[in-house]
């Protein structure tokens, strides 16, 4: 028998032996080791059996403890192992998560001042925020959720105020030491959880949420589409391809690298100033298309992504109106203020008199669309557009595809 077997063994037992003084108990599985070699596969199979012992095709082995407690008792097996190490197993001494969140929270309050509304709901007992933050709490040591906490924070910090679409790879290069740290995992449900509490968003909404927050996996990907007679100067270059499709009736699909750099973005001469429409949904911007007015028309596709921000920046201060038509539930109505916050904009065919006009049309909103609602309300300050939410919490909310004239 080789030293190296036995230490192996000797390290494969003092991890029970933490694993059983911080959880109390023998449960679950844990993961011994990766291509283990035969003479250490053969150390472990004598000391523990064969029947607990599994290996994935991975060549992960891992320890079944649920298997293990078939072939003796708990106190048999912390009894031999306790033997073999020679020092009893304890169970540590039971901890105070709650003075210790106090103390992470109360860290992070002072660190983050801006992060009022977070360390808030942090500290309130009735948020699902509290409760995820609690869950880890149990799983860690206090200083590895605080090193946790204050990494995520501070690349909250930066989201929170960052404009240009940034990748998953580059946000955790900056703020992360895992590689992986945001595409699975406690960390990526962390900063999805504040991210969505500092928005009033869906937790479950994490395309959302990363694009409310210029986060991609590719930013080859971020585009945006537009229609009218639109022209602008680049490194000192007209570029007049959008108002040439626009005479053809068809939109044009700008990527992030088109607007890049764009110094100054217009429309032509004979239709100096047309209104610029905002349109959430594919089927209605069409319809806005084939009516062939006048006006500017930007698609957003749902929630606008950083080219469509962009283009609505470049386009909005020289628009003679500018108008967002969408649906009338929560969401569609926070996506009207997200394009409002960029620059003032009014409802088109989804205003209050419009949806009253509709009345037999609408549909009612789901328990989760209420909650969403009044997730508004309570955290975008001064929020544009209350009386269509008033209305649609009441009345029910309309799609925009049902709209007709009058």
């Amino acid at each position: 028998m080789s030293n190296a077997d036995t230490d192996f063994l000797h390290t494969v037992l003092n991890k029970i032996a933490r694993r059983y003084s911080k959880r109390g108990k023998l449960s679950g599985r844990m993961k011994l080791g990766t291509a283990l070699d035969h003479p250490t596969l053969a150390r472990i199979h004598h000391f523990f059996g064969v029947a607990p012992l599994r290996i994935n095709n991975k060549e992960e082995t891992h320890l079944d403890f649920d298997r293990l407690l078939n072939e003796a008792t708990q106190a048999q097996w912390l009894k031999r192992i306790s033997r073999r190490l020679g020092r009893p197993l304890q169970v540590a001494q039971s901890r105070s998560t709650e003075q210790e969140a106090s103390v992470i929270i109360s860290r992070l309050r002072l660190a983050f001042p801006q992060l009022a509304m977070l360390t808030g709901r942090l500290a309130d007992p009735q948020s699902c925020t509290h409760d995820l933050f609690f869950s880890l709490l149990k799983q860690k040591d206090a200083q590895t959720l605080t090193d946790l906490a204050f990494q995520t924070a501070h690349a909250l910090v930066f989201l929170l105020s960052n404009h240009d679409p940034i990748t998953i790879s580059e946000l955790v290069a900056r703020f992360f030491e895992d590689s992986k740290a945001l595409r699975q995992g406690e960390t990526r449900h962390l900063i999805i959880d504040w991210v969505a509490c500092c928005y009033g968003l869906d937790q479950d909404e994490d395309a959302h949420i990363w694009s409310q927050v210029h986060v991609y996996h590719d930013r080859l990907t971020v585009n945006a589409v537009i229609y009218g007679p639109i022209i602008y100067k680049k490194k000192g270059i007209r570029f007049d391809w959008i108002a040439r499709l626009y005479q053809q009736g068809e939109p044009a699909t700008l990527s992030w690298s088109n607007l890049a750099g764009i110094e100054e973005m217009f429309c032509t001469e004979a239709i100096a100033t047309p209104r610029l429409i905002t349109c959430e949904n594919e089927a209605p911007f069409s319809r806005l298309v084939r009516e062939k007015g006048r006006d500017c028309l930007l698609f957003t596709s749902g929630f606008p992504n950083s080219a469509v921000n962009k283009l609505y920046a470049l386009l909005g201060p020289r628009a003679s109106d500018c108008l967002h038509w969408g649906d009338t539930d929560p969401n569609g109505l926070y996506i009207a203020s997200l394009l409002y916050a960029i620059h003032p904009l009014s409802l088109y065919r989804c205003d209050r008199a419009t949806i009253k006009r509709h009345t037999e049309h609408l549909l009612p909103l789901s328990v989760r669309q209420r909650e969403r609602a009044q997730t508004i309300l309570n955290t975008i300050e001064a929020f544009p557009f209350p009386d269509e939410l008033a209305c649609t919490l009441a009345s029910g909310w309309m799609e925009q595809e049902i709209w007709q004239p009058e």
